[in-house]
């Protein structure tokens, strides 16, 4: 069964629908995802309240996939999680990971889902991996 679980960040875990702040989203040629933006710094659970925003930019690596909905529309969907919760899961058990039909020559089991709650939008990823770097 699918399930969302919090990526424990350098400020803990990142919470609530006015946590993630989004500026910029760039996808390269070697399918590489990076998104830049801030932070709130009242709603980590690590270095809360020491500053009010900490710039971010995290780097999704080798995205297969990914979807972008508006958040109050995606709330509504059946699949949604609930902003209040995690703003940064790792999808275990991704039933939209099992059900990508990929490539013959790719291996599905390198790849993992991400969701990233904005205050704006939702993004649901799949890629090999990502780095996440945040100016603490």
């Amino acid at each position: 069964m699918e399930k969302a679980a919090a990526i424990d960040t350098c400020l803990g875990v990142l919470n609530g629908r006015d946590c993630i702040y989004l500026n910029q989203v760039k996808r390269d040629a070697l399918d590489n995802l990076t998104f830049t933006g801030d932070i709130n710094g009242h709603l980590i659970s690590r270095h809360k309240d020491e500053k009010e925003w900490f710039p971010y930019t995290p780097i999704f690596q080798r995205v297969l996939a990914y979807f972008a909905c508006e958040l109050d529309t995606y709330e509504n969907m059946a699949m949604s999680g609930h902003p209040d919760d995690s703003s940064f899961d790792l999808i275990e058990d991704s039933s939209w990971l099992k059900s990508l039909p990929v490539r013959e020559d790719f291996d599905k089991d390198i790849y993992q889902h991400y969701r990233l709650f904005t205050y704006d939008a939702v993004y649901d990823i799949i890629a090999v991996s990502y780095k996440l770097e945040i100016d603490v």
